[in-house]
């Protein structure tokens, strides 16, 4: 299984290099910012990507949002000094394969991987209660989503222009604007490209929850 670790910090890349030795598993590449992961991405392939969720020019999350916008077969590990719980919730909407915390048991990352390369998800054990109890607390409103809004996130999401659009929903083109209007408003997105990146977070069962009656 091929390995690329994205990291800024010279330490800890040394330190999964190191923990990693003799496990069979490849360490193709590293990468020390958000666009040189993306890029390494691209050129190497890796099966799994280590990523640091705070790195300069692009966070881990940013990364996380644009490789599961463009549905790359790569699996995440989100690696963490501390996440925010927004930022958490965000990484399990978004289907992270993976989470670990930096402080943790080194084994910890070793039974990850493991999960991951059997296809299984991996949580921390304290960022898994974390979850299980924001999950259980009564979640902030969030705006229902049609389904015809979900439609069209859907074809946002699949780089479709507005003619297309059109054509996949029968409405016409200047219907297809106000949608797109009234959903950035009601989702708070500055412009399609954001919206095609968070797709998968807007199109998560919370937002589908809150449509029902």
């Amino acid at each position: 299984m091929k390995i690329l670790i994205a990291d800024d910090h010279p330490m800890i890349r040394t330190a999964i290099e190191v923990l990693l030795r003799d496990t069979g598993l490849t360490i193709v590449g590293s990468a020390t910012t958000g666009e040189e992961a993306m890029r390494a991405v691209e050129e190497l392939k890796p099966d799994v990507l280590l990523l640091d969720v705070q790195m300069p020019e692009g966070s881990g999350l940013d990364v996380l949002r644009t490789l599961r916008a463009e549905r790359r077969k790569v699996r995440i590990i989100l690696l963490t000094a501390g996440i925010e719980d927004p930022a958490l919730m965000e990484a399990q909407a978004l289907k992270v394969d993976g989470m670990v915390l930096k402080n943790s048991d080194p084994a910890y990352l070793l039974e990850c991987l493991d999960a991951v390369r059997a296809g299984r998800s991996w949580l921390d054990p304290e960022l898994r209660e974390r979850i299980a109890r924001l999950a259980a607390i009564t979640p902030v409103e969030r705006p229902a989503l049609a389904p015809r809004e979900r439609e069209l996130i859907k074809c946002v999401r699949q780089g479709l222009r507005n003619r297309e659009i059109a054509s996949e929903l029968g409405v016409t083109e200047g219907t297809v604007k106000v949608y797109l209007h009234n959903v950035f408003e009601k989702l708070g997105v500055k412009n399609r490209t954001e919206l095609a990146i968070r797709a998968d977070e807007f199109l998560a069962g919370s937002y589908l929850r809150q449509a029902r009656p």
